[in-house]
């Protein structure tokens, strides 16, 4: 499968944080801290782009429901049954693996 070659990357939190530049180890804060959050603000997503490509973002919310946002025509929404399954598809998206990151959101 392709991938596509990251050139930036962000990180927010629905309750007003945010980042550029992310790391793993702000994805592991940020999962860390969403069991933490109130119902209100019970979220975050990370972003990532590419030089020709579009954004392609994750949003994940406090219920564990996982947005997958891959511009107008190709939106996916799933359940996740615990945090640590957030992990994979987070790291899909990181790596740059947006083709093999759509396969995992359609088969779930």
């Amino acid at each position: 499968m392709s991938k596509i070659e990251i050139e930036g990357s962000y990180i927010q939190y629905a309750a007003g944080y945010d980042k550029d530049n992310i790391t793993e180890s702000d994805l592991e804060k940020a999962l860390n801290d969403l069991p933490e959050m109130d119902d209100e603000h019970g979220g975050f997503w990370i972003g990532v782009y590419g030089a020709d490509k579009d954004e392609f973002v994750l949003e994940l919310h406090k219920c564990l429901t996982l947005f997958g946002n891959f511009g107008e025509e190709e939106n996916y929404k799933i359940q996740l049954n615990h945090l640590d399954a957030a992990k994979d598809y987070y790291n899909l998206l990181l790596g740059g693996r947006i083709d093999e990151l759509k396969e995992k959101l359609k088969n779930n």
